[in-house]
């Protein structure tokens, strides 16, 4: 009577051998983006903000009347959660497999941590403080992406202003800036580089990124950002780490990477959202 030891091993005999293929992530870029906060347990943290000051004229000999009330509001709450990833390794898996079956898996559910951190913090975007974005159905344009950063401009929001956009955002910006329209020779050398590299780091005082974790809605439209780091916050309360438990009954090992943290807009005026056609090119 034949006894299958492995299930079909000799039919996997190339796989076995060939490096793991890692599913690609996005890793962090909000976080560097976004106002740090950490803290130790998962209390809620309050975000205060002072009322305004305003200077005016007084004439000469005139005792000054009208003090400004320094008073506090809220500009936002922040409530932490946690979130986890998990692999469930067989011994027989752990024991065969010649790339480091447990080396692979933490890698794999450290990156899902950070993809689930990067797509929390996009997905607040559209909960800043009003869309600017050429509307649902239409192109990207650069037109309406600077009336964003005029509209935050006239709106206060202090210096450096983001632009977190989905690639397909970006893609129809990138056929723009290679049109041959009137006004293309202004652009220069910054249209020379984004057909050039498909990319620029700076286009109309703004700082661009791009973010394949910003989601595609039913009907191909997409929610990107445009925003002052004050604008929105990261709050870290425990760091990534990862603990091994023993199935001995299973013969098994089980993997869990947890993380706790907050995340969330604590000054909507700082910031827009921008809705545009996302279908792919």
């Amino acid at each position: 009577m034949a006894i299958t030891v492995l299930t079909s091993v000799n039919s996997y005999i190339n796989t076995i051998y060939e490096r793991a293929l890692f599913v690609a992530r996005e890793l962090n870029l909000m976080t560097g983006l976004v106002t740090p906060f950490s803290a130790q347990g998962f209390m809620a943290r309050t975000i205060p903000i002072w009322a305004s000051a305003t200077a005016e004229d007084v004439a000469d000999g005139v005792d000054y009347s009208n003090p400004t009330t320094m008073s506090k509001s809220t500009s936002g709450t922040l409530t932490p959660g946690e979130v986890i990833a998990q692999a469930l390794l067989t011994d027989q898996m752990i024991e065969t497999d010649p790339d480091g079956a447990v080396n692979a898996s933490a890698k794999e559910l450290g990156a899902a941590i950070a993809t689930k951190i990067d797509t929390d913090l996009v997905g607040d975007f559209s909960s800043l403080g009003a869309d600017k974005g050429a509307g649902a159905g239409n192109s990207a344009t650069l037109a309406t992406f600077a009336a964003a950063f005029s509209y935050l401009r006239a709106s206060h929001a202090p210096n450096p202003i983001y632009a977190v956009v989905h690639p397909y955002h970006w893609y129809d910006i990138w056929v723009e800036l290679g049109q041959p329209t009137a006004n293309q020779a202004f652009l220069g050398d910054v249209a020379n580089k984004a057909m050039r590299d498909f990319f620029v780091s700076r286009l109309i005082s703004m700082d661009w990124f791009t973010s394949a974790n910003i989601s595609v809605d039913a009907s191909d439209d997409a929610i990107s950002g445009i925003f002052s780091p004050q604008a929105m916050a990261f709050d870290s309360r425990r760091a990534p780490r990862l603990e091994p438990e023993r199935d001995a009954s299973l013969r098994a090992t089980e993997l869990n990477m947890t993380a706790g943290y907050a995340h969330g807009v604590i000054r909507s005026a700082f910031g827009v959202y921008y809705t545009a056609d996302a279908t792919a090119p």
